[in-house]
């Protein structure tokens, strides 16, 4: 029981510090005045961090292979959670369906 109390303890402070990381740059910012220049700047970045994490998740290199291979349940996951993005517009939603989708695929498969 008391492994199970720390676990549940370190996840929990994990979550919370993984939230304040998230949370305490958007706070900070919105204090600030940026430029256009460094608004425009930023507007780049969610775009090739999309990008950088796709192609991660796609792309897949083995341990003793030369060359990258496919990960197939993740491109299977990607697809349908691309339409749900572009049908709901919403962050949370997509995510949610995302986590869904690559848990059922990994239960059945």
């Amino acid at each position: 029981m008391t492994t199970t109390i720390h676990m549940l303890t370190i996840i929990i402070l994990c979550g919370i510090v993984t939230w304040f990381t998230r949370i305490i740059p958007f706070v900070m910012i919105s204090k600030v005045h940026l430029s256009e220049r460094v608004i425009k700047w930023l507007s780049f970045i969610p775009i090739t961090l999309f990008t950088a994490l796709i192609i991660d998740g796609v792309l897949i290199q083995e341990k003793g292979v030369s060359g990258y291979s496919i990960n197939f349940p993740f491109l299977i996951t990607m697809l349908p959670t691309i339409v749900i993005a572009i049908v709901s517009r919403s962050l949370t939603i997509t995510i949610l369906s995302g986590i869904i989708i690559m848990a059922l695929l990994r239960w059945f498969f």
